[in-house]
């Protein structure tokens, strides 16, 4: 049994509640929904997730269903497939609603194509599930296919994987590496003048974000040891439906710079801004994108203006502050400014001074835009 979109949740709604009526399901443009908690894939019956790679509805979900399908049991039994050049429209037929035509992202393959792409997927699936009745040529062909759609899967979803890592790392104590590269990005120095630079950085939960204080440490003359702070916050839906899955924004406690410049022996130059390290979260996830989604964005997308921080004149104001900032220049340029917020170094609480407070772009969203957000709804 196969559903696309809405149709593939409606599907999977029931097929959990009765998997004796199909041996599998397939899952187009669509994928098994986070409800209530529940981060696992496993399923009473195999299923295919198949999505095309300029699905505006549905890329956002294809790396965590591929990892969560691989947590369930391995990726034989819930194979998470990124359809090549495929949209979402593509799995259909016929008039297609405004309000897909708005979120897709525009292919350069006819409907016919894709639907050839789709159904090569479908039939691998099949094949797999049922071999006892299919030929050794059958078979031969839907392993190729299964290889050869993993193996552009796995190549496909790199920069993702990369680019989520960055927000935080998973591990017992998490933290996030851009962290890391904001606060020298911040420092606006060489690498030889940063050699004897160590940040770590800590992701805690929101309430504790408030009373978390950066700080640095000196064990010998010109180093120093910088510890940050910040908490990613995510978009929440719950149908889990209609939301990137990267982070809206990072919540950022760095040190300020003139205090870490001093510790390493730097003279003070003038202070960057959280737009500097947002212009560099989006230089990266250029960087980390394909050549061909680098040159479509290039080609069509809508371009990010990064405008100067709005900074915030007390704590609060910019702990509670709602994030990124987004307003539409035109059709073919946003403008993007974050909120921030400097204590100087001779504020007068001695805990709390010294500080540079950032509403900061993912890398990850960052690439979600290129992929996603900034081509949805134009034209090739």
């Amino acid at each position: 049994m196969a559903g696309h979109s809405l149709g593939g949740i409606m599907l999977e709604t029931y097929v959990k509640d009765h998997p004796d009526v199909a041996a599998g399901i397939i899952l187009l443009g669509s994928y098994l929904p986070d409800l209530f908690g529940d981060h696992s894939n496993v399923f009473p019956v195999p299923v295919l997730t198949a999505v095309g790679e300029l699905d505006g509805l549905t890329l956002t979900y294809v790396y965590r269903e591929w990892m969560e399908s691989a947590d369930a049991g391995g990726l034989g039994d819930f194979p998470v497939y990124v359809i090549d050049d495929a949209n979402h429209a593509q799995v259909a037929s016929g008039d297609i609603p405004s309000f897909v035509t708005e979120q897709d992202v525009p292919s350069p393959i006819s409907f016919e194509e894709a639907h050839q792409r789709y159904a090569q997927a479908v039939a691998s699936f099949i094949v797999k599930l049922n071999e006892e009745i299919f030929s050794e040529d059958q078979i031969s062909i839907a392993l190729e296919t299964q290889s050869q759609l993993l193996r552009y899967t796995n190549q496909f979803l790199v920069p993702f994987a990369t680019a989520s890592l960055m927000e935080t790392d998973g591990a017992e104590v998490p933290s996030s590496s851009w962290m890391i590269e904001g606060q020298r990005v911040l420092l606006d120095a060489n690498d030889e003048e940063l050699a004897n630079l160590e940040v770590i950085d800590f992701v805690v939960p929101f309430e504790d974000l408030g009373d978390a204080k950066p700080g640095v440490n000196s064990s010998a003359e010109c180093q120093a040891l910088v510890s940050t702070f910040s908490q990613p916050q995510y978009d929440s839906s719950v149908a889990d439906a209609n939301t990137l899955q990267s982070a809206s924004v990072i919540k950022a406690k760095f040190k300020l710079e003139d205090v870490v410049r001093e510790s390493l022996c730097l003279p003070e130059v003038p202070r960057k801004q959280c737009m500097d390290i947002n212009i560099a979260a989006f230089d990266l996830a250029l960087s980390l994108a394909t050549d061909e989604a680098r040159d479509r964005f290039m080609s069509i997308g809508t371009k990010l203006v990064f405008d100067n921080d709005k900074v915030s004149p007390w704590g609060p104001g910019w702990e509670f502050s709602v994030g990124l900032h987004y307003s539409t220049i035109n059709e073919t340029h946003t403008k993007l400014y974050s909120t921030s917020l400097i204590s100087e170094p001779d504020f007068f609480i001695p805990t709390a001074a010294g500080m540079h407070y950032c509403d900061l772009l993912s890398p990850f969203r960052a690439l979600e835009w290129i992929y996603i957000t900034g081509a949805q709804g134009k034209t090739l």
